[in-house]
């Protein structure tokens, strides 16, 4: 144990300031933004919408997203990634602020399309912004305490969210849709308070060596770019596969997470945020794991056999009739998948020249979210359908059998190095 505390304590205190300023960011914007992503549809249901709205609205979000993804990592690439956060950020919380007040479904769906491209700008910056920042060896652990900071974040939003809409009702009797806007209200005034850490990055001479996303190359072809970073081209386009599969998996449950345990289970705001807070605490648990576990096991064989092992966890979730049952699968699925993201994160920036991580980042995060546009109503239609356990079995049951794939092809294509690494080109500097 003093040797893992000594380890994470020699990298913490290694990190740039703008890295330690980016972790202030993170806290306030995640716990303001899990407090809302909790309620949100619980708000939407109770504004007397049937089941598909929320469906209408997750595909509205994923589909802005995809469309503008792309361009704001080439933004990125282009701009830096420290304007581009600014930007991002504060049209998020515009955004969420008027989808606090908005009841009618043109509102709804048009507001979450404009939410969607807002938190596209900055889920684009974020992974360039830390690699920018930080030494290839620092990486995953970097990472590793991002997620797990972020998970950290999200428990206290979550938990915060169901306590105060609880409260606000049972103590101050506010009606719930009153209960429910006050408390979307308090989660936005956390994020914009996120707002103030992002003003103080500092430029390229105080990241202490590091360099801009976009270097300063000579300008070249689209032809001889290809021809010049062709691995890092087939890398890209092996990772965007995998996102828009694992997309397409994880939209037909985890935007309806929430939703699942009120409609199969009766549960209540306060018991949502408990469970849903408790699996990112022990999502958390297992990110600070992770360097650990990369260590002995190597980080392909990692990612692809915590994704294996979450399949019966999420099985289990499907299928059982008991709350604490669904909730303990989804305790260790969530953990078990998720703790594998740091590594996966890390050997996408090994396997892409630096010039490129803003269309890395961004192009994986649009097929992510093209991927969720595709399932959201499909999951919903099943819950419409066939009934909160049969639909959500089934739904559950296509995520399993994709999630599988996933984590063969990962293996497939990364266990023996199909491509090349171009980290060693960057001659070990903070890139």
């Amino acid at each position: 144990m003093s040797t893992f505390i000594q380890e994470w304590r020699e990298q913490l205190g290694g990190y740039s300031r703008n890295i330690r300023l980016f972790f202030v960011f993170n806290l306030l914007w995640n716990i303001g933004l899990g407090m809302y992503s909790l309620i949100y549809n619980l708000y939407v249901k109770a504004l007397g919408h049937p089941p598909t709205m929320v469906g209408d609205i997750v595909g509205a979000t994923a589909l802005a997203a995809a469309l503008i993804l792309i361009p704001a990592g080439l933004a990125n690439d282009r701009f830096g990634a420290k304007r581009m956060i600014g930007i991002g950020a504060v049209a998020v919380v515009a955004v969420l602020a008027a989808r606090t007040w908005a009841v009618g479904s043109g509102q709804l769906t048009s507001l979450a399309f404009v939410a969607g491209m807002a938190q596209a700008i900055v889920s684009a910056t974020i992974l360039p912004f830390m690699a920018d920042n930080s030494s290839p060896r620092e990486r995953v652990h970097l990472f590793s305490f991002n997620m797990a900071l972020v998970m950290a974040a999200n428990v206290a939003g979550n938990l915060g969210g169901g306590l105060v809409s609880d409260a606000l009702r049972a103590l101050a009797g506010w009606s719930e849709i009153a209960s429910l806007r006050a408390t979307l209200l308090v989660g936005v005034a956390i994020a914009a308070a996120g707002l103030v850490p992002i003003l103080k990055f500092g430029g390229p001479s105080a990241l202490g060596g590091g360099q801009p996303s976009a270097l300063p190359e000579p300008k070249r072809s689209f032809r001889e770019r290809f021809r010049l970073h062709r691995s890092s081209y087939a890398a890209i386009a092996a990772f965007t596969l995998l996102s828009l599969l694992s997309s397409m998996a994880g939209g037909m449950v985890v935007p309806y997470l929430n939703v699942y345990f009120e409609d199969r289970f009766q549960a209540s705001h306060s018991s949502i945020g408990l469970v849903v807070a408790l699996g990112q605490g022990a999502t958390a648990i297992a990110f600070l794991l992770g360097p650990a576990i990369a260590r002995r096991m190597g980080e392909v064989r990692a990612v692809v056999w915590l994704q294996l092992s979450s399949i019966p966890f999420l099985v289990l979730t499907a299928y059982t009739h008991q709350f604490w049952l669904a909730s303990v699968g989804y305790l260790f699925r969530q953990a078990l998948m998720n703790a594998a993201n740091p590594f996966y994160s890390t050997i996408k920036m090994r396997y892409v020249h630096r010039s490129l991580r803003g269309l890395a980042a961004s192009s994986g995060e649009a097929m992510f979210n093209l991927g969720w546009f595709i399932a959201a109503p499909i999951s919903t239609g099943l819950v419409a359908r066939y009934g909160a356990y049969h639909g959500y079995a089934r739904a559950f049951t296509v995520t399993a059998v994709i999630y599988t794939l996933i984590a063969l092809l990962f293996g497939y294509f990364f266990a023996k190095q199909r491509f090349k690494p171009v980290e060693e080109e960057e001659g070990g500097q903070r890139g």
